[in-house]
């Protein structure tokens, strides 16, 4: 029997509710897996890096699975060709090289300008006409735009006319015309 079956009593079944998930469709939310996971970890018990490594796999789907699995650092150690030394693979260092796989979801390259972009067409396109809709836009335009003003990849004066480009032209002139009180 493996050992990470001996925590199936305190960890949820994969598929559960309570179960931590990860999709393809969401490639920034493998961070909070691997929180959500470590959290359970914590909770459970689980401190070996083996048992981690296989638990992390569980709740995958089969083909996330498979393509983690042939990472080396899914493997407990390897020998070093040069000096025939073994070195051992950590679970950090497999989550490193996991998380590597998905482009933009390490903080170094969280947002792009790209996804600004997106941002501004998609709410452009929807045509603002609500509160609600305007706030969506500015929590989504904000958060994006944090993360490049602090890394220095977008100076605040073109924030402020980027914003404007994700309203319609209808909806500027309200607000200015409102604002001329």
């Amino acid at each position: 029997m493996d050992q990470h079956h001996a925590y199936a009593k305190s960890m949820p079944a994969r598929g559960h509710n309570t179960a931590p998930s990860f999709s393809l469709n969401e490639p920034r939310e493998l961070p909070r897996y691997f929180q959500e996971l470590e959290f359970l970890f914590a909770s459970s018990g689980v401190i070996d890096d083996v048992n981690k490594k296989a638990l992390e796999i569980h709740y995958v789907d089969y083909n996330m699975s498979e393509q983690w699995l042939l990472l080396v650092e899914y493997e407990a150690s390897s020998i070093d060709p040069t000096t025939q030394t073994v070195i051992p693979y950590s679970y950090q260092d497999w989550k490193t090289a996991v998380i590597s796989l998905y482009p933009g979801v390490d903080n170094a390259t969280k947002y792009s300008m790209a996804d600004l972009d997106q941002v501004t067409g998609e709410a452009e396109r929807a045509d603002i006409k609500t509160i609600g809709q305007f706030a969506a836009y500015y929590r989504k335009f904000y958060q994006i735009t944090k993360w490049l003003v602090d890394s220095s990849q977008l100076g605040s004066l073109e924030r402020d006319r980027l914003f404007q480009t994700g309203l319609s032209n209808k909806l500027w002139i309200a607000m200015q015309h409102r604002l001329n009180i």
